[in-house]
């Protein structure tokens, strides 16, 4: 890929005289941005163009040209790559539109397209971009006009899916004064997609900083291992962010895991930024530019006390703690002060000093604090002030890389000054502490995950075979739904389930009963009946054989005529209910989920998730993250609860989930966290039509 990043020699189709012709603008580009390699034009008439001569016809072309650059209509595209190949052409960045973006017709074409350039062995960029920028080399294939003044040289690379959002994040980035490397308009994705790309980057020397724009996301799980494999930052603005699954009507868990929180918890997982929006995307850009947060520990300096306790509420927010200064600290900075009238704290209010020097000296010394983790600077300046703040960005910039923490610069001034410092310092300014507490939050959260030991998800020894055998049964009889069977699935993988007996006549009422010790439950079986207690199908608490049998009487009215047993099984009266469930996504694969179970589980709608598999400590997460675990570790004197226990049938139903495609997903709800261990009480699991 190498060679469509940094070619020798590149050919423009579809280029004129014609000043419109957005060919022609490409060309321009190329010039504008010092392309030094060879620049070939190929046109429908004869002409000359910045000094180069317009060719008719590729087939007059040396062979062995590295990327050709197409933008002619739709139509023309397949015959166009035919040509190429003949010409051992092996990259084309196609930026016509009109293809499956635009109607059934176009998507024929594009399948054409691709049909001729696996032929010829060509990959293909787009179609339906702006194609590729790069500007270390100024291999810039855009067809709207740039200007090479206006972009700062970088180690941000961006893949955007969209042509327009590509331009957007030029914009922003550069006048946010981020140095730009590359940027790919990945358009229709025909060919070549975000994961071809990424894997490039990630090897590119001169890529430290990787965003990403996209509207879908189909490689998901791709794009996790990818990202895993990296140690360079990557942002993801994920758009398009409605919900668009086709639920699993049967299931809870497919109500609770809507696309967007797989996507957000997915990226968390790999250590993929998400982002919502492009302010929060060049944000996180602009932070990640800086030495690490490393930890909670906050100071605040500001020129304004307002907007100090302003910084401090959004600090708190965002979970940072405002380091306490020490009463030796305090007495120092308090006699550089003049009207003695303000307490040094944590925010430090400069608001007393007018000496530029001593905001220098000041900083220093808060950074030379070891268990300090980084700084924000709140400054503003008018009128004469403004030439040594400039003075003041220099040294904040070298003193934070000098101590390799954070100092995150919040500037208020006058919009030209604003805009020359941004052009001036390749140093990231901040304009609100709320742009720069969110991105600080963002840098400490990237460096947690780095942190991180990459461990290994558990293997159990389990008995694959029976669930096989369970589920060819199942197929066998085109039952996609598995209820008792889904116990002894489970069981299989080592989560404990509540003793039970299924029975199919009242006759077996008796031996069920004396097998099961103490009061049982029964539970209506039908693959009709997705919500038990909805229809008044589980009946607790039941001690003695008459009462067994008035209500095996009443479930069986419940499902008069329709193929049906009784569950009867051992009431666990004791601990907590919680849902273990999973659910395979079409572009992350296996998803596990956690959260209060029983009735509530769609009403209260809290619920962690993770992509399967998991290991011990995102299993871990998964309970704590939730609001309700305070009860699950004992409150107002309630005994604290097998945690352990619920983390071992987490990491089972993980590895569950990965060694059977077939299963699509699964309930177990109730669960019953016990102080010692937990019993599954009621299980399904839904099956994968498609798999056979």
């Amino acid at each position: 890929m190498d060679q469509l990043f940094n070619p020798k020699s590149v050919v423009v189709i579809g280029v004129s005289e014609n000043p419109n012709n957005l060919a022609r603008i490409i060309v321009e580009n190329l010039f504008e941005f010092q392309f030094h390699g060879e620049i070939l034009l190929i046109g429908q008439k004869e002409g000359i163009l910045f000094g180069r001569g317009i060719c008719t016809s590729i087939e007059n072309l040396k062979e062995g040209i590295d990327v050709a650059v197409i933008l002619t209509p739709a139509h023309t595209v397949p015959g166009i790559l035919e040509a190429c190949g003949r010409k051992k052409i092996r990259w084309a960045i196609i930026e016509s539109g009109g293809f499956s973006e635009y109607s059934e017709e176009g998507a024929e074409l594009e399948k054409e397209a691709l049909r001729i350039a696996k032929k010829w062995g060509i990959r293909i960029v787009g179609p339906n971009g702006i194609g590729i920028i790069n500007i270390e080399n100024g291999f810039v294939v855009a067809f709207p006009p740039l200007n090479r003044k206006a972009v700062r040289k970088g180690k941000v690379s961006l893949l955007v899916q969209s042509g327009g959002v590509s331009l957007t994040y030029l914009n922003l980035l550069s006048s946010a004064s981020v140095g730009i490397s590359k940027i790919v308009s990945m358009g229709n994705k025909l060919d070549l997609n975000e994961i071809d790309y990424l894997k490039y980057l990630i090897d590119d020397p001169q890529t430290e900083i990787i965003g990403i724009y996209l509207e879908s996301i189909q490689r998901g799980r791709d794009l996790l291992e990818v990202a895993r494999s990296t140690s360079k930052p990557i942002i993801l603005h994920k758009a398009n962010t409605g919900e668009a699954s086709k639920e699993i009507a049967k299931l809870h868990t497919a109500a609770l895991a809507n696309d967007d929180q797989i996507v957000e918890t997915a990226l968390k997982q790999a250590d993929i930024i998400r982002t919502k929006d492009f302010r929060s995307f060049i944000n996180a850009v602009k932070v990640l530019s800086l030495p690490p947060m490393k930890g909670n520990n906050l100071v605040i300096l500001s020129r304004s006390g307002g907007i100090a306790i302003v910084a401090a509420d959004s600090a708190e927010r965002y979970g940072f703690r405002l380091f306490p200064m020490k009463k030796s600290f305090q007495e120092r900075i308090h006699s550089y002060f003049r009207a003695k009238v303000i307490q040094p704290t944590n925010p430090l209010d400069l608001g007393d000093l007018f000496d530029f020097d001593l905001y220098t000296k000041i900083l220093e010394q808060v950074l030379k604090i070891k268990t300090v983790d980084g700084i924000i600077f709140q400054h503003a300046a008018i009128g004469d002030e403004m030439q040594p703040s400039r003075k003041l960005i220099h040294t904040a910039k070298e003193l934070s890389f000098r101590y390799q923490k954070p100092v995150a610069f919040c500037y208020l001034t006058e919009e030209e000054e604003l805009a020359f410092i941004k052009r001036a310092f390749d140093y990231p300014i901040f304009i609100e502490p709320e742009d720069a507490l969110s991105a600080l939050a963002i840098s400490r959260e990237h460096y947690r995950k780095q942190k991180i030991s990459k461990e290994k998800p558990p293997s159990y020894s389990v008995d694959r075979i029976r669930v096989r055998r369970l589920i060819q049964k199942s197929k066998k009889e085109e039952r996609d739904l598995l209820l008792p069977e889904a116990f002894d699935v489970i069981q299989a993988y080592g989560i404990p389930v509540a003793d039970y007996r299924v029975v199919y006549r009242k006759e077996e009422l008796e031996k069920a009963m004396n097998q099961i010790e103490g009061p049982a439950a029964l539970k209506v079986i039908s693959p009709q009946i997705s919500h038990k207690s909805d229809i008044g199908g589980v009946m607790l608490n039941i001690s003695h054989l008459p009462e067994a049998e008035k209500a095996y009487d009443k479930m069986k009215r419940l499902v008069k005529g329709i193929p049906s047993g009784v569950l009867v099984q051992k009431m666990i009266s004791d601990g907590k209910e919680v849902i273990l469930g999973a659910k395979r996504d079409p572009s992350f694969g296996p998803v596990v989920l956690f959260g209060l179970g029983g009735i509530y589980v769609e009403v209260l709608k809290e619920s962690s998730l993770r992509v399967a598999p998991i290991n011990r400590l995102e299993a871990e997460e998964m309970i704590s993250e939730l609001k309700a675990a305070s009860i699950l570790k004992g409150i107002r004197g309630e005994r604290p609860l097998d945690i352990g226990a619920l983390v071992e049938n987490l990491l089972r139903l993980s590895q569950l989930m990965m060694d059977f495609p077939k299963i699509e997903g699964i309930d177990i709800n109730p669960v019953k966290v016990l102080e010692r261990g937990a019993v599954a009480v009621d299980a399904r699991i839904v099956l994968n039509k498609a798999q056979s």
